[in-house]
C-alpha cells in the first residue's frame, strides 16, 4: 500500500511545477515575453499556482509561515491583476522582474526553510 503525499512532498512537487514555467520563461528571453507568447503564458500559470498555495492554508500554511505578508499580498495582487483585470492591465517590465528575479528567490526561500 503506497503512502499518501505529505503536505512537505505536496508543496515540493508543485514549487518543481512552478520552478519548470519560469525556467521556460527565463529562457526564453525577455525579448519573448508578451502577451500572447508561450513565455508570458507560462508566467501566468506560474504565479497563479503560486498564489494559490495560500489559498489552501489548511494543507500549506505552516509551511509557508516564512513568507512575509508584503510576499504574500505581492503574491496576491499579481495574480489577481493576471486572471481578472487581464494582461492589459499587467506592467511587462515588472511582471517580467518578479517572474525571473523575485519568484525564484521567494521559492528559494520557501525551500530553504522546509528542507526541500
Amino acid at each position: 500500500m503506497s503512502r499518501r503525499p505529505s503536505p512537505r512532498d505536496l508543496l515540493s512537487d508543485e514549487l518543481d511545477k512552478i520552478s519548470s514555467r519560469i525556467r521556460h520563461t527565463t529562457a526564453d528571453g525577455r525579448d519573448a515575453f508578451f502577451d500572447g507568447s508561450a513565455s508570458y503564458d507560462h508566467a501566468v500559470v506560474a504565479i497563479v499556482r503560486l498564489a494559490a498555495l495560500f489559498e489552501d492554508g489548511a494543507r500549506y500554511g505552516e509551511l509557508l509561515s516564512a513568507a512575509t505578508p508584503r510576499e504574500r499580498i505581492g503574491i496576491a495582487h499579481t495574480r489577481n491583476i493576471a486572471a481578472h483585470r487581464g494582461y492589459a492591465a499587467m506592467d511587462d517590465e515588472l511582471f517580467w522582474q518578479t517572474v525571473t528575479v523575485d519568484m525564484p528567490a521567494f521559492i528559494a526561500k520557501l525551500r530553504d526553510e522546509n528542507g526541500l
